[in-house]
């Protein structure tokens, strides 16, 4: 495959890492299989002593329309979970198994290494954005004036499980989250930035101009300060952050199995076949 066909791009330079979403045609709809490639690449930017910012983004009019349905466990595909032990324990019912494996979902732990690593980062949202549950766990939040936010999981008949109902209510407080959770609404980029979801909202074209301009200011940081004022911040909490996810990710797995989800994905598939 080549570097244009992957999913998901890593560039560096100058001591930043962007990463963007690249699946324009499908408004960077995000497949299990993505996830896994998502980790790899913030784990990758991680361990780089070079690297002391990552900016994500995505490319096209979108930052990411969400779950890709069609690469979604539960989706009945069993290429969807193929490299996944975890996520099949569950799928049949071995909640056992898949508890004594030590099984994570993929963005839980790619949310906690952004949380608990000395590289800031930064999401430049350039569009819609519908997968919201990376912006909870990264530093600074940047949005163009176009861009619009909304977590669809409770409409679809699910409890997310990608850190959200931890991470949020930790950001923003708990009637808050639960607003944003529960609503399953579109909001503007202002209105994101009021409520403090975003840092700031600029116009589309000064974007990543913004974006690295900020990253740059970081860089003249020291990694090291950064690192304990961003763990400092994550440990000041009332229940640690990883049981807290293991609730989540009990509630998550629990709910693919639901009828309400059921019901979104048949209706999702009859969808595909008219098109």
């Amino acid at each position: 495959m080549s570097e244009g066909e992957r999913a998901i791009l890593l560039e560096k330079k100058g001591g930043i890492a962007a990463i963007t979403f690249n699946r324009p045609e499908k408004l960077n709809a995000i497949r299990w299989e993505d996830y896994f490639l998502l980790d790899e690449l913030i784990n990758d930017c991680d361990r780089d002593p070079e690297v002391r910012v990552i900016i994500v983004t995505g490319k096209g009019r979108a930052f990411s329309a969400g779950d890709d349905i069609e690469g979604y466990p539960g989706s009945g595909r069993d290429e969807v979970i193929q490299g996944d032990p975890g996520i099949a324990l569950v799928l049949q019912g071995k909640y056992l198994e898949a508890q004594l494996s030590g099984y994570r979902i993929p963005l839980q732990k790619t949310c906690l290494t952004l949380m608990n690593s000395g590289k800031v980062s930064i999401a430049a949202v350039n569009g819609v954005c519908w997968a919201p549950e990376i912006l909870y766990a990264m530093d600074f939040v940047i949005a163009a004036d176009t861009a619009t936010f909304a977590q669809g999981d409770v409409r679809n008949g699910l409890c997310p499980g990608g850190a959200s109902t931890q991470i949020l209510p930790r950001l923003l407080g708990r009637r808050r989250a639960l607003e944003i959770l529960l609503l399953s609404e579109e909001m503007s980029a202002q209105e994101a930035m009021r409520i403090g979801l975003v840092n700031q909202v600029v116009p589309l074209d000064q974007l990543m101009s913004t974006s690295e301009a900020l990253a740059r200011k970081m860089i003249q940081r020291p990694e090291s300060s950064i690192k304990l004022v961003k763990t400092a911040v994550t440990k000041a909490q009332d229940l640690p952050l990883d049981q807290g996810l293991e609730i989540e990710q009990w509630y998550s797995s629990l709910s693919v199995q639901s009828e309400a989800f059921q019901r979104f994905h048949q209706k999702f598939v009859q969808r595909k076949k008219t098109v």
